[in-house]
């Protein structure tokens, strides 16, 4: 058995997996691009589900609730923000010699440059951090979100989700390629992401759960039909232009709200796949998975400038390929941040726990 009491381990697998795979293309390997994309939306599906199945009772949206429950999540995100944030400009400012764009820095610091389409805004200094301002705003957004969207009928989410994929699929062609690249960290785009988690959370609390074991042959198999159809959505984004207005999030949204619900129905069940997912190696990288994005520039700047140099004298170039040397530091920075770090009080959206008697802790 690899549940262990009220979690769904193999979606903290799936993080672990997203998060290196998203510091290997920023480190140079653009084979990986597809599934870059693809780890993002699975980022931002997997809160809004687990949100969801956590809160569905919580509908509460006053003012005083709704706040509780926004800062219960801000507060770590803007502390490991500004830590990262602060070692970057160090090393930007102190090692590289450039000259600070406060402007850009302020906007940074409060998590608000996402909100600015202009590149050199949203991905200056720590460029990753424009996630954390989009996942913020889909905090905040989540009570009402709960409240209202959650209590239509499912066929009713279903279409407006549907009807909003439409229009996203009919506006973006029609888009310049700069305007295109800026809905990709617009945090009011990014929140289709997290609605089709909370849409996937509702349409597995409405499902009439029965005793089923399912066995390690048929479960593998499903697993690999989940991995099947991501692999299959990567290798048309990589070998055709078919996709390109939408291949920054718009067609990533299917294959990471079918992951991400389908290893849940499998909790408890898993195939050989989910059993790897919960081994320890990948439980570590999941659980390490925010530090990991938030740090890797950091650990990238600190081997630019510390340890490439090194190499250089015995003639071994990795400043473009540097992402072998970068994993080992950026992990043993990862693991550090996260043993000192204190965490939210929501670990059951962090490190995908739901509660106890939930439907989502039995065996399906």
């Amino acid at each position: 058995m690899s549940t262990r009491g009220d979690s769904i381990i193999t979606l903290n697998g799936w993080r672990g997996i997203f998060a290196i795979v998203i510091v290997m293309t920023h480190s140079g390997v653009e084979i990986l691009k597809s599934a870059t994309n693809l780890g993002v939306s699975f980022f931002f599906v997997v809160s809004g589900f687990l949100l969801t199945i956590h809160h569905y009772r919580n509908t509460s949206v006053t003012p005083a609730a709704w706040w509780k429950f926004w800062w219960r999540r801000a507060r770590h995100v803007y502390l490991i923000h500004w830590i990262a944030l602060a070692c970057f400009m160090v090393l930007y400012a102190f090692v590289s010699h450039r000259d600070v764009q406060w402007h850009t820095l302020t906007a940074q610091i409060a998590l608000v440059h996402c909100w600015v389409n202009d590149k050199a805004f949203y991905f200056g200094y720590n460029g990753v951090s424009w996630f954390l301002g989009a996942l913020l705003f889909c905090y905040a957004c989540f009570p009402l979100v709960n409240r209202y969207f959650s209590r239509l009928r499912l066929r009713y989410q279903v279409l407006i989700m549907a009807v909003a994929a439409a229009l996203a699929a009919w506006w973006l062609p029609q888009l310049e390629y700069m305007q295109r690249i800026y809905t990709y960290v617009c945090p009011i785009f990014r929140l289709g992401d997290f609605l089709m988690g909370v849409t996937a959370a509702n349409v597995y609390r409405s499902i009439k759960h029965t005793p089923v074991t399912y066995g390690t042959t048929r479960a593998t198999l499903i697993e690999a039909g989940v991995v099947l159809i991501a692999l299959e959505v990567m290798f048309i984004d990589i070998n055709t232009e078919v996709l390109k207005p939408w291949c920054d999030y718009l067609i990533w949204w299917i294959p990471a709200t079918i992951i991400v619900f389908s290893f849940t129905m499998l909790n408890g069940n898993e195939g050989l796949i989910g059993r790897l997912l919960c081994t320890k190696p990948f439980q570590l990288l999941g659980k390490w998975s925010m530090e990991i994005y938030i740090f890797q520039l950091v650990a990238a700047d600190i081997v630019n400038y510390f340890i490439s140099p090194v190499y250089g004298h015995f003639g071994l170039m990795v400043y473009d390929r540097y992402v072998w040397t970068q994993l080992p530091l950026l992990l043993v920075m990862a693991c550090a941040i996260h043993s000192l770090m204190p965490h939210p009080d929501n670990r059951h959206a962090a490190s995908g726990k739901v509660p106890r008697g939930s439907s989502i802790s039995k065996k399906n």
